[in-house]
């Protein structure tokens, strides 16, 4: 079974469906997990709501129970959908979120959002596969980071993106440098030949051009909350690669870009706290 097989759809559960479900079982039935930042968690949160930022989730996994119903919830719906395919990932059967997250539940407002997050990056045979189809993710992901910073009004989350875009082009060369120690040779002048299939895939499996349709209708704040699952998705990733690499550079670089990618989570926490507050 591929890595990418793991993953299903995720139930998404409306405000009317989840308070339903509250009605009907007792709260030892079911764990209620709030991944979002803490100053967030401390102004209001589900009642028996376990605080686990999305950036310690995938450490904290042992202080959760995997046979339970887990129910997943963020500010705007986003950053819970990665957070619940990460869980799935990890064996986590029967897993939900909160259709439109605390905003929903607060003001009664769910909203769309682009793609079904999915992790098919791990589905690559060899380790010089997974640094190309990396290299594609993180280029499509700048793109959107780029775009977001040339269009937002907002002058310090715009400053925020055009660092996460220069983020990602920094990582695409560490990715092009490893592909080219593991192959024994110089990268191609193009690198990498891009199936057209994939061109568009960015960090989840949400395609570019949906992203960006979606962005252009969207508030600044489900922007950053739909960022951080982009980049969830891609520390949850790293850190998969990191586990499973038999070669110690690979394991050390994909543990650094591991760190960036959590870092980065934190960063857009604050800006997405900042904005809401």
């Amino acid at each position: 079974m591929g890595y990418g097989d793991l993953l299903g759809n995720t139930a998404e559960w409306s405000v009317a469906t989840l308070r339903e479900y509250f009605q009907q079982h007792h709260p030892e039935d079911y764990q209620l997990i709030d991944v979002r930042q803490l100053p967030e968690y401390s102004a209001e949160h589900l009642p028996g709501a376990l605080w686990m930022p999305a950036e310690e989730l995938p450490q904290r996994l042992a202080d959760i129970d995997a046979a339970k119903t887990t129910i997943v919830y963020c500010s705007l719906g986003s950053l819970s959908r990665a957070a619940a395919q990460l869980l799935i990932k990890a064996g986590f059967r029967d897993v939900h979120v909160l259709q439109g997250g605390m905003h929903s539940w607060l003001y009664g407002a769910a909203t769309g959002l682009p793609g079904q997050f999915s992790a098919h990056l791990a589905d690559a045979g060899s380790a010089q596969e997974q640094a190309v189809l990396a290299w594609r993710v993180e280029e499509t992901t700048r793109q959107f980071y780029e775009e977001m910073a040339d269009t937002i009004d907002d002058p310090q989350v715009s400053a925020l993106f055009a660092e996460l875009a220069a983020a990602e082009s920094h990582h695409k060369a560490t990715l092009q440098a490893l592909w080219e120690a593991l192959a024994g040779r110089p990268a191609d002048p193009v690198f990498p030949e891009t199936p057209p299939a994939e061109q568009e895939l960015m960090e989840g499996g949400t395609r570019l051009s949906e992203a960006l349709a979606w962005a252009a209708q969207s508030t600044t704040a489900r922007i950053l909350d739909f960022a951080m699952a982009l980049e969830l998705n891609a520390y949850d990733h790293y850190l998969y690669l990191q586990r499973h690499s038999t070669d110690p550079d690979s394991q050390r670089l994909f543990e650094v870009m591991a760190d960036e990618e959590r870092r980065h989570l934190r960063t857009l926490g604050k800006s997405l706290e900042n904005l809401q507050h």
